[in-house]
């Protein structure tokens, strides 16, 4: 049989055994139901009525704050409590209502009926300027039909339009929240990911160690189609478990409706696949060769920590790149492959990351998964057959030519 289709018996058979096992099964079923009780739970419980408060400068903003309540409003059970109330509070002049608006004293101030505006940007959905923004295409078309022009295709404009100009003391760009959500997004599954099924596989490489079952496989293949093949049946089988989870959350969070899902474009999906699978796959591969140093399980975790605290550590330079995507910080994790994973998809969601350094990082993350399949092959030759007790990487490298 030819390597490569050794390397997928290996697969296949650790992608069933597992798959049907208690403890896979038992873990798939709590992580559905967490992800569902912490979505749906709140919803059931109800979470009381959000208040806002706006402050009103001119003419016809007291109009689009009592549509923004009706709309609001809309979908409540008769006699219940409201979902949310706003308030309202006169200025005379917009540098005051601005004061007031970044101390917090107020959400959002209407100017006139012609615009909005926030503290921040912050994350995408901001729902009391989504309600004022429905409230003035409510009174705008109360208009319109007061008047009975019958302009239908004027009506239809409003309906899907938002009259106001959005506009915020920071300056930020509305499209820039979004970004920035799905590159968090993004590298916080990742990191999730690379911890909880890089200790799978490491587990899973330690218990067929201490099993002795190893022997038996290494009779009849070489130890990297063993590793290769435990990296990608663990790896197909608990990104299986991630990806429904996934799925299954963002159907619970839209049939809620309690947090708006922003658009995901196809480039920047693309961006944070590709460094979902480079980055999974370099630490796939160390979490497997740490798996065979040692001979108990009781020690598998301990000597997955120094890896745990690279990832802890990417995690935090993806944060700073957050901040400032063109920093230091964040060009240099760049051209460094166990890094780099958590970083450039940030940059790269943010549009902050030039093609040529984008392209130097996906070349040096690939040549280090490639010679980490080497380096992880030999201390994985060397250490797999060595019992009782935790060995040296050392001792695993020169093990390897015995």
């Amino acid at each position: 049989m030819r390597p490569l289709a050794t390397v997928w018996q290996v697969a296949l058979r650790e992608f069933k055994e597992r798959g049907r096992s208690r403890a896979y099964l038992l873990t798939t079923a709590a992580t559905v139901l967490l992800v569902l009780g912490v979505i749906v739970v709140p919803q059931m419980l109800g979470g009381g009525t959000d208040q806002f408060e706006v402050g009103l400068l001119g003419e016809g903003g007291g109009a689009i704050v009592e549509r923004a309540t009706q709309l609001g409003t809309a979908s409540d059970d008769p006699g219940a409590e409201p979902s949310i109330s706003i308030s309202t509070i006169s200025y005379e002049n917009r540098e005051e209502a601005e004061s007031d608006l970044a101390a917090g004293g107020i959400d959002a101030v209407l100017v006139a009926d012609s615009e909005v505006i926030s503290e921040t940007g912050g994350f995408a959905g901001n729902t009391l300027v989504d309600l004022l923004q429905g409230g003035a295409a409510a009174t705008k078309l109360e208009e319109i039909l007061a008047g009975g022009d019958g302009e239908a295709a004027r009506v239809v404009e409003l309906m899907t339009s938002h009259p106001l100009t959005a506009t915020s003391l920071s300056g930020d760009d509305p499209a820039d929240d979004t970004r920035e959500l799905v590159a968090y997004a993004g590298l916080l599954l990742l990191y999730m990911a690379i911890l909880l099924y890089g200790n799978w596989i490491l587990s899973g490489v330690t218990e067929e160690k201490t099993n002795r079952v190893v022997e038996v496989l290494l009779s009849g293949l070489r130890p990297w189609q063993l590793l290769g093949g435990k990296i990608l049946g663990i790896g197909f089988l608990g990104m299986a478990q991630f990806a429904g989870t996934i799925v299954l959350g963002l159907i619970a969070l839209q049939a809620v409706g309690e947090i708006a899902i922003p658009a995901i474009g196809t480039t920047t999906l693309a961006h944070l696949l590709i460094w979902f699978i480079l980055g999974f796959l370099l630490y796939a591969v160390m979490f497997g060769a740490a798996g065979s140093l040692v001979s108990r399980t009781e020690d598998a975790q301990t000597i997955a920590f120094p890896m745990s605290l690279v990832a802890v550590a990417g995690f935090f330079v993806s944060i700073s790149a957050l901040d400032d995507p063109s920093g230091a910080p964040a060009v240099i994790g760049t051209f460094v492959p166990i890094v780099a994973p958590f970083v450039v998809p940030v940059r790269a969601a943010l549009q902050s990351i030039p093609w040529w350094q984008y392209a130097a990082s996906v070349v040096l993350t690939m040549a280090s998964i490639i010679g980490m399949v080497f380096v992880a092959g030999r201390i994985y030759k060397g250490a797999l057959l060595r019992f009782g007790g935790r060995i040296t990487l050392r001792e695993a490298w020169r093990g390897a030519v015995e």
